[in-house]
């Protein structure tokens, strides 16, 4: 138990005067490198207000496994993969799998990834990631998981969120809308929210799937009722993440300015 909880217990339980009720309304704790001597990050930090001021920047999704600041000047640009219910890409967990290295998923077929130059200087993200896909597909329904990485100079993928969107619900889910073949498709979704400094020497990845069982239910990519068994009716999806200058998919970041790190005074 850390000496903030502490502290509340002994205001609310005990009567002791401590000033935690008039501490700061937000502490969230910044992510950062582990084994990296003087990385930024990996420090509580206490703010007034939640989101915190950053700057929304787009990441957008480029061919060659490339993720950059500036958007595709093509007006054909894009990538693919499949979504197979009989043979998903694998992700081994009851949980969130995070905190560990993430190339076992990243290197099975149909999972595409994209990922930043090496940084020259630490990046923050803090705040809320959100993705926005432009998409074309075979079926009617069907499924994009979204995973942010940080990737060590040693070549590990530390994954630090994920989420997935079915396409079904893409404009709420109050209502199902199926995809028409041959036509594009906005998925604009929250990935979550996280406070993490990417540290120089690192790069960003963002990786894009459409399957990743058994952590993440398979769809069978019908459009038909879904169930509680799996259906005997599956269709293979070949889905296409656009690139284009039109449809320049996309995920956008909470960026910050890194100010120098000061350490909170103990109570």
């Amino acid at each position: 138990m850390d000496k903030h909880t502490i502290r509340w217990f002994d205001r609310y339980l005990k009567g002791i005067d401590n000033g935690v009720d008039r501490d700061p309304e937000v502490r969230n704790y910044a992510m950062g490198a582990v084994g990296e001597e003087g990385a930024p990050g990996n420090v509580w930090r206490s703010s007034s207000r939640w989101p915190l001021t950053d700057t929304p920047t787009s990441y957008y999704l480029r061919t060659g496994d490339k993720l950059a600041t500036k958007p595709s000047e093509e007006a054909v640009e894009s990538s693919s993969l499949k979504a197979d219910p009989d043979n998903p890409a694998k992700i081994p967990a009851g949980g969130f799998p995070g905190g560990k290295d993430a190339r076992d998923f990243e290197k099975q077929a149909n999972v595409l990834t994209y990922t930043t130059d090496v940084l020259t200087e630490p990046v923050e993200w803090t705040g809320r990631v959100q993705a926005e896909l432009f998409i074309e597909s075979s079926a009617k329904d069907t499924d994009f998981i979204v995973r942010i990485s940080d990737v060590y100079p040693d070549g590990r993928s530390i994954l630090i969120m994920d989420y997935i969107r079915r396409a079904r619900y893409r404009d709420g889910y109050d209502k199902e809308v199926f995809l028409e073949p041959g036509k594009v498709a906005k998925i604009a979704f929250d990935v979550a929210n996280l406070s993490q400094i990417f540290n120089r020497g690192h790069r960003i990845r963002v990786t894009v799937a459409s399957t990743g069982a058994p952590f993440y239910e398979v769809n069978p990519n019908t459009g038909e009722p879904l169930t509680i068994e799996p259906p005997p009716k599956k269709v293979v999806a070949t889905n296409v993440i656009e690139h284009s200058k039109a449809n320049a998919s996309r995920i956008i970041a909470p960026v910050r300015v890194i100010l120098p790190q000061k350490p909170e005074r103990s109570r």
